[in-house]
């Protein structure tokens, strides 16, 4: 398990990224190199291809920290895992077919605390198992449920969107749903909810 961050404070912890202290590059690597390897093995991304990922992501970091007026928005290890992704879904060239925005990874990080990193990259394999799921969906079905969840649009402009009745927009819906259900359920990560249904 990682250690703690040596720093007082992230305020500290990122001007000490500023001055380009050894100490605070070393500290970066030990608390999320593991979290971003993880994250590229499940896309797919190996080898020497993950040092250089995270290289990019710490040259990233430091322009960031070097503008006198950047502010974190939200936890660094949030967007350690925002930039992350982002590099992933770049190098892959997959496309976000539901963007993970940075309300979402808040609502997520309050329940994280700072010993729990194992904790938070389980969190992160299962919701990369969802949009792969996700995507492997038959293309109407992708898109109704983006329509319905992301876009939160009404079903009856859904419904004019892809042109069915109002009253099968909820059919297709449920239906897809059920098969994303059953499909995630199949998935190791989630056998908790293999021993619910049982």
């Amino acid at each position: 398990m990682p250690k703690p961050l040596t720093y007082e404070t992230e305020a500290a912890y990122l001007m000490a990224l500023r001055r380009e202290e050894p100490e605070a590059f070393e500290t970066l690597y030990r608390q999320y190199f593991r979290m971003v390897a993880k994250q590229a093995l499940l896309m797919g991304v190996t080898g020497t291809d993950i040092e250089d990922l995270f290289q990019e992501l710490v040259l990233i970091l430091v322009r960031k920290v070097r503008d006198t007026e950047f502010k974190l928005s939200a936890k660094l290890s949030t967007y350690v895992y925002a930039v992350a992704r982002n590099l992933l879904l770049k190098k892959t060239g997959k496309k976000a077919e539901f963007p993970v925005e940075e309300s979402t990874l808040l609502a997520l990080e309050q329940s994280w605390t700072d010993d729990a990193l194992d904790t938070r990259i389980e969190m992160e394999e299962q919701l990369n198992v969802v949009v792969g799921y996700l995507e492997l969906l038959e293309d109407d079905c992708r898109e109704v449920l983006r329509l319905s969840f992301y876009e939160k649009l009404p079903q009856t402009e859904i419904a004019q969107i892809m042109g069915y009745a109002d009253s099968f927009v909820k059919v297709k819906k449920h239906r897809c749903l059920e098969y994303l259900r059953k499909q995630v359920k199949s998935h190791p990560l989630f056998k908790d909810l293999q021993n619910d249904a049982s």
